[in-house]
């Protein structure tokens, strides 16, 4: 990513001085006839790096209200220690590949790839023809893509699933999260009976006292489905499917977002070749989100992914 922040804020910093002539003695007189020339006046103008800071944030806030969707009332789920990926019917080296560029992500973010054998989390499903995997995949069984109803806080709910089945894009995804205690990982919300194993499913939440900005909760992500429209993928690399599928394996991104006005390779399928693969501006936002105290009430959890990344990017722009 292009780093052009805060390039007006030290612009008047960097203006060179012409160094003071030194007197001839051969000089010439300047004729009378002579009209004197007038020198254009340059005006630089600085800002404020507060200024440009208010900006930058102004900028990723529109950026994360434009691409991510999280489930009503929850906050910002993510994998939690380990997450393991799993590419299916497809060729076993090209396989690999997806895995090892969608570990490669997680690896960086300091979680721990699933090792040969775990079970999946991540199911990257490649079809022919998508529309129809993706509907009788959810004919199948319904409750793999709304475990209770789409009511508690897990999923996006009934429209987004109807979309996810008739959607006509190269990639579309699922993401099923879950509210945990944050200090047991047991679930924070009421299940089925067929969920929980027990008899009584109610949540007991531990809380270490009274807080405005902590609830003693985490979301997080149970498994994602993402299924590929093998014959919509011209135009691309590998490395470029498989960075854009990292990012939407380990981030609820919002289907029906439009990046065109940031730099992310979630801009991949409306132009290939501007993206060899992941930007600075995606490894910005997955590394702030897995790095921001997740027991923070939603309302406060933007406010500090949002400070995260304008922090770093004004650090390597310096």
């Amino acid at each position: 990513m292009t780093k052009l922040w805060l390039a007006p804020a030290f612009a008047a910093l960097f203006i060179a001085r012409a160094p003071a002539q030194e007197p001839s003695s051969e000089a010439p007189t300047a004729s009378k006839a002579e009209a004197p020339q007038v020198v254009d006046e340059v005006i630089v103008r600085g800002r404020r790096l507060d200024e440009i800071e208010d900006d930058l944030r102004l900028h990723v806030r529109q950026f994360i209200d434009e691409v991510v969707a999280t489930p009503p009332g929850r906050g910002f789920a993510r994998w939690h220690r380990s997450v393991c990926v799993g590419v299916h019917n497809l060729e076993p080296s090209a396989a690999q590949y997806i895995v090892d560029r969608v570990s490669r992500l997680a690896l960086d973010v300091g979680l721990e790839p699933g090792e040969p054998g775990c079970a999946p989390q991540v199911n990257i499903v490649f079809a022919t023809n998508a529309s129809e995997a993706a509907s009788a995949m959810v004919d199948h069984d319904r409750r793999v893509f709304m475990r209770v109803g789409g009511l508690a806080g897990m999923d996006l709910g009934r429209e987004a699933l109807d979309e996810f089945v008739k959607s006509e894009k190269a990639v579309r995804w699922w993401h099923v999260s879950l509210p945990v205690d944050a200090h047991t990982g047991l679930p924070a919300i009421e299940l089925l009976k067929s969920d929980c194993g027990v008899a009584l499913c109610a949540p007991q939440v531990k809380v270490q006292g009274p807080s405005r900005v902590h609830n003693g909760t985490r979301d997080e992500l149970q498994y994602v489905i993402i299924l590929v429209n093998a014959t919509k993928l011209t135009g691309t690399t590998w490395q470029q499917l498989g960075d854009y599928l990292a990012v939407v394996s380990l981030a609820q991104i919002d289907p029906k977002a439009n990046p065109a006005a940031f730099d992310s390779i979630l801009n991949l399928f409306s132009n290939p070749a501007a993206y060899s693969g992941l930007t600075d501006w995606d490894r910005s936002y997955i590394r702030a989100l897995y790095e921001f105290d997740q027991e923070r009430v939603a309302s406060i959890q933007r406010n500090e992914i949002v400070s995260r990344i304008a922090r770093r990017e004004i650090e390597d722009a310096r």
